[in-house]
């Protein structure tokens, strides 16, 4: 696609923002019913615990995930952008993203990796309805929000939502048998990715899988319009071969609209004859 010109950026970005803000009314009455100081009990919310990383200009907001007017604005901000850049609806890309894992696959236990407001669990918590879900993120605005709308559906007690940092989670080895993310990597620092993916493997169980989904690769990204600290590294980074890299099989890369693709793949099953080898 052409790269967009600097008029162009700017009148896209005008014109996000006034979604949001015409958005903004009902997403105050959607959340209005949250008691913040209880939901937040259990997390940590001091500056000094999040990693530096968190304290950038994502999308030109400093903080932006540990600011809950931001955290808020989160899903009203993805239902302007991805109409806008992809003509098609944020849901659409969490929907066709849990297809890919076989309807008929034994999946008991999920975790999902800086979750935000966890459309991406929420869309598999459907399509496997006795599937337990482990939600996480490092902001406890995402995961009070998180909360709210698997409340709001009837999933509730089949998810916990836990403060992780996504690099070194403290979960045991073989933990779960799918382990999934989506928009993260074009958001951390260049050498969080590997040690990132390294720990989505270590976590998931042998024959599990691995499902990721983000935006913003190759020619696309030069048009991005909102700021990203590290969107050139992201841009030249080898997913195919930094997910295998990491230790992982039979990979997929399957572009889905333009800027949006996805990473399915599995963890071999190694057997117990080789090792005792």
């Amino acid at each position: 696609m052409p790269r967009w010109t600097a008029q162009e950026k700017q009148a896209y970005r005008t014109e996000v923002i006034q979604r949001i803000t015409a958005a903004m009314p009902s997403v105050m009455q959607e959340y209005t019913s949250i008691n913040w100081a209880e939901e937040l009990k259990g997390y940590r919310t001091d500056h000094e615990y999040y990693p530096d990383y968190i304290h950038a200009p994502i999308h030109g907001l400093t903080d932006a995930y540990t600011n809950p007017q931001s955290c808020l604005s989160w899903d009203a901000a993805m239902d302007a952008i991805i109409p806008l850049s992809h003509n098609i609806s944020c849901q659409q890309l969490r929907e066709k993203m849990a297809e890919l894992i076989p309807e008929d696959t034994q999946i008991e236990t999920v975790l999902e990796l800086g979750a935000g407001t966890a459309d991406g669990a929420l869309a598999l918590a459907r399509r496997f309805p006795q599937t337990t879900f482990h939600v996480t993120d490092v902001s406890p605005y995402m995961l009070v929000i998180s909360q709210h709308k698997f409340n709001k559906v009837g999933f509730s007690e089949r998810a916990s939502f836990e403060q992780v940092d996504a690099r070194h989670t403290g979960y045991p080895d073989n933990s779960f048998d799918l382990v999934t993310s989506s928009l993260l990597f074009h958001e951390t620092p260049k050498e969080w990715t590997p040690k990132i993916l390294k720990e989505m493997y270590r976590i998931t169980k042998p024959g599990g899988w691995v499902l990721y989904a983000d935006t913003y690769r190759g020619e696309y990204g030069l048009s991005a319009s909102f700021p990203e600290p590290w969107l050139d590294d992201f841009i030249h980074f080898n997913f195919e071969y930094e997910f295998a890299k990491a230790g992982f099989t039979e990979l997929k890369y399957i572009p889905y609209a333009v800027g949006l693709w996805y990473m399915v793949g599995r963890k071999l099953v190694v057997c117990q004859e080789i090792i005792d080898e």
